[in-house]
């Protein structure tokens, strides 16, 4: 669960260079409603089968993200991240996880122009210190326990317009998960390779064949080393 928390928190709370606002999108949306469909193909077209989790955006005025929230099949929520905000700035994260009914406090404690301290506070008390430091187009996080041990590494690589193009998750020395992005000229995902927990999780790729007036897509199509394994759907609300 921290481990995931960090990358969350990290992702729609901690600040960097070039972060993107509206997660890219044009038009300033409200919110995205993102419903992940398992997938087949029949007589050459895509069929949507089963849900396989939901995930809601929620942005406030300036882009940046206020909360996600993520939801299985039933529609019960899985884990949420809330975010507060002061002069544009997150100064606190809440990530909630709801089957161990538990909640991760992320507060601002220090900032400069190139980087920032965390305290992260779980619901069993136990307190973490997290220190990010960003330079042009990467970022690094190291988290530590209140005995001053390394709990976590993560470093982040982003191109020139914002988008993440690598991550790295380290435990002690090794690495736990990374993934390798390619982008198309509109800033949309084309293919990304992946490994966690020391395996390797083969390459996705994803192919975009519908687009609202605005510009962004609002249907999706993932292929798993060339087979589809996924559709999704977005519903966007300006």
């Amino acid at each position: 669960m921290f481990i995931l928390a960090i990358a969350v928190f990290f992702i729609s709370c901690s600040d960097s260079n070039k972060k993107q606002k509206f997660l890219g999108l044009k038009g300033n949306p409200k919110s995205i409603k993102e419903i992940k469909y398992d997938a087949f193909e029949k007589f050459g077209e895509v069929i949507e089968d089963d849900i396989d989790e939901v995930i809601h955006y929620e942005f406030d005025k300036t882009g940046s993200i206020k909360k996600i929230a993520y939801y299985d099949e039933d529609g019960d929520m899985m884990y949420s991240v809330t975010n507060t905000f002061k002069d544009g700035v997150c100064i606190e994260s809440k990530f909630y996880q709801k089957y161990s009914d538990a909640t991760t406090t992320s507060s601002l404690k220090d900032k400069t122009s190139k980087s920032e301290t965390w305290e992260m506070k779980t619901s069993d008390g136990k307190i973490t210190t997290s220190y990010s430091e960003y330079d042009k187009l990467k970022t690094t996080i190291i988290t530590k326990d209140s005995e001053n041990n390394v709990v976590s590494k993560e470093e982040q690589t982003k191109d020139n317009k914002g988008n993440i193009i690598e991550v790295k998750v380290y435990n002690e020395d090794d690495v736990v998960y990374w993934y390798k992005s390619t982008f198309d000229d509109k800033s949309q995902e084309i293919e990304k390779k992946m490994l966690a927990g020391g395996y390797d999780e083969g390459i996705y790729t994803y192919k975009y064949d519908s687009f609202d007036k605005k510009g962004n897509w609002i249907r999706k199509i993932e292929y798993k080393d060339g087979e589809i394994e996924s559709l999704a759907i977005r519903e966007i609300e300006y």
